[in-house]
């Protein structure tokens, strides 16, 4: 997994929302895709996307290093459960 640079200065105010919206609510929950929803107006499809997009970029790595790298490790874990 690689690290990407994110252009013009950092993470945008939307993207540390999100930072901080998925640290709150880490892992399944039973009510997340309706928050996700509510706050972001993003199907959870689309939500991941994001996160892991954000996840991927050196800002977010520097913002929340705990967070990154537990996005991290459960992509990995997701790619590697595809492969079986």
């Amino acid at each position: 997994m690689s690290i990407q640079q994110i252009p013009s200065g950092g993470l945008s105010p939307a993207d540390r929302e999100i930072l901080e919206f998925e640290r709150h609510l880490w892992g399944p929950s039973p009510n997340k895709e309706s928050a996700v929803r509510e706050a972001f107006g993003l199907s959870l499809a689309r939500y991941y996307q994001r996160v892991g997009a954000i996840c991927r970029t050196t800002e977010a790595l520097e913002y929340d290093a705990v967070l990154v790298r537990n996005c991290q490790e459960a992509a990995l874990l997701r790619q590697a459960a595809r492969k079986i």
